[in-house]
């Protein structure tokens, strides 16, 4: 037995302004990544994003040359990379200047899915902030060996271990031997926040400078080797056909490298972005465009949908409101086709709430 999805192609259903809407959500990856992977009974969870990535090097390196801290969440204006280095320093008993952060490189730092939801604190900050905390007592640890003293006779200050009698190692020279390559435990000896000496305190955000003065803050500000910029002509409709565009004028422009034609696909590519932004709008205003006639969709919408539309104008109007379509989509998806009369919906309306999620069309004609 054939049915709809067999029947229609997704060009056939677009052409002209319609719109296919299928079923998707982001609620279970999202949901997944909140909660981590499934723990066995006998094992207590690991705080934050350890439970993903749970070797303390994953998160925390230090050599002869600094301290390195990892997250892999990214800077997107929420102030992630501040906060991560603040939470690392107070844990390791350094100054901020000292921690080197790296964020969201797929080859270095540890897979933590999304950055979305206000979870960088929750997951990363938390695992970091763990991360260190148990970095600091063994990094204590091995210095009392090496100082032949006990534990709790030592003190740090700035990355610095020191006994009563001062003398004193730094972190630096204790990692040996992959000493943080160990599993996280689900424990740790936090600080307490009375003794806070950096976080809860003033500090620049380290992401605004480059921000401010046209430094690498973004991806778009990334300049390779021999790189050039395009920019595409878009069309005014879905399925508008190319006939003709004067291209001289914009060939002739400085910067300009190359017109792009194939079909009525069309671009232009420049040596610098803002020459390829202005060459497509030149190259805009030359293009003549055949549109396609319009095209109506008819969705099934149950009685109850249908009077709630009515109520608040005409159909057309009223399928623009969220409330309204939800309602009448989600019924249909609960309720089958059979069981509903038929509006009209235009492929305006359709294309611009078609991008709600977990809500089917049941029926095209």
């Amino acid at each position: 037995m054939n049915t709809l999805a067999d029947s229609l192609s997704r060009r056939s259903v677009l052409s002209g302004g319609g719109a296919l809407i299928v079923s998707f959500s982001l609620l279970q990856p999202l949901a997944a990544q909140e909660r981590g992977p499934v723990q066995s009974r006998s094992t207590p969870p690991l705080p934050g994003s350890l439970n993903t990535s749970p070797m303390l090097d994953s998160w925390i390196r230090i050599d002869a040359d600094g301290i390195t801290v990892f997250t892999g969440k990214a800077e997107l204006g929420q102030g992630i990379k501040t906060a991560a280095i603040q939470v690392a320093a107070e844990e390791l008993s350094v100054e901020p200047r000292a921690i080197n952060l790296v964020t969201a490189d797929t080859s270095r730092t540890p897979n933590e899915g999304y950055t979305s939801g206000s979870q960088s604190m929750q997951d990363s900050a938390t695992a970091i902030r763990h991360a260190a905390a148990q970095a600091r007592e063994i990094l204590i640890n091995a210095a009392a060996s090496r100082l032949a003293t006990s534990a709790d006779r030592l003190n740090v200050r700035n990355g610095v271990v020191t006994t009563g009698d001062g003398r004193s190692i730094r972190y630096g020279e204790l990692v040996a031997n992959e000493l943080l390559h160990v599993h996280a435990q689900p424990q740790s000896k936090l600080k307490d926040p009375s003794t806070f000496a950096v976080i809860g305190q003033p500090m620049q955000r380290v992401d605004i400078p480059a921000k401010v003065t046209g430094g690498v803050a973004y991806v778009q500000d990334l300049r390779l080797p021999g790189m050039v910029h395009a920019r595409v002509v878009r069309p005014p409709n879905y399925g508008a056909r190319l006939r003709s565009v004067g291209t001289g004028q914009v060939e002739n422009m400085p910067g300009v490298l190359k017109v792009v034609r194939d079909g009525s696909f069309l671009a232009v590519i420049a040596e610098k972005e803002y020459l390829a932004l202005r060459a497509m709008d030149v190259l805009a205003l030359t293009a003549l465009w055949e549109m396609p006639p319009p095209k109506a969709i008819t969705v099934g919408i149950p009685k109850s949908a249908t009077l709630l539309a009515k109520s608040l104008g005409k159909v057309d109007d009223a399928m623009t409101t969220p409330s309204t379509w939800y309602c009448a989509m989600s019924q249909i998806t609960s309720k089958g086709s059979n069981s509903v009369p038929k509006l009209k919906i235009s492929g305006r309306n359709l294309l611009f709430w078609s991008s709600i999620v977990n809500l089917s069309i049941i029926s095209i004609t």
